[in-house]
């Protein structure tokens, strides 16, 4: 409960609950616990798929990023604010974290990743590898 309270509220598509709090990082190699890396991150549907492999990054602590979980940002991995033009019609908004501490990690780039914003291997899945960009 006490990382919850280090997490400010970024956007209202943000919401939090006892059960999100306890939930751990599923990542291999990824020791942090996902209320100190983000908010809890729901949304209806899923991206368009970008890429077909994941994005290397190293996050820099305390830096606020905002992971694009839409597919259309011309600066992927990160949002870079396309959802907001209203002739697209986006229905999903990016996912706003706060990195703990300084990181090299693996950012999902097929954006149908179960543990957003890292890759969980998704997007080897046969379906994901047949999809034409």
């Amino acid at each position: 409960m006490l990382a919850a309270l280090h997490i400010r509220i970024v956007t209202r598509a943000f919401t939090s609950s006892p059960v999100s709090c306890i939930k751990a990082v599923k990542d291999p190699g990824m020791e942090l616990k996902e209320k100190m890396w983000q908010k809890e991150f729901y949304q209806k549907s899923k991206g368009k798929i970008y890429d077909k492999k994941p994005f290397k990054i190293t996050l820099k602590a305390g830096k606020k990023y905002f992971w694009c979980a839409c597919g259309h940002s011309k600066s992927q991995p990160m949002c870079d604010g396309t959802h907001l033009n209203q002739q697209l019609k986006i229905a999903q908004k990016p996912l706003v974290f706060h990195a703990p501490e300084t990181k090299e990690v693996w950012l999902c780039n097929c954006k149908q990743s179960k543990n957003p914003p890292f890759c969980d291997g998704t997007h080897r899945n046969k379906e994901i590898q047949e999809v034409v960009n």
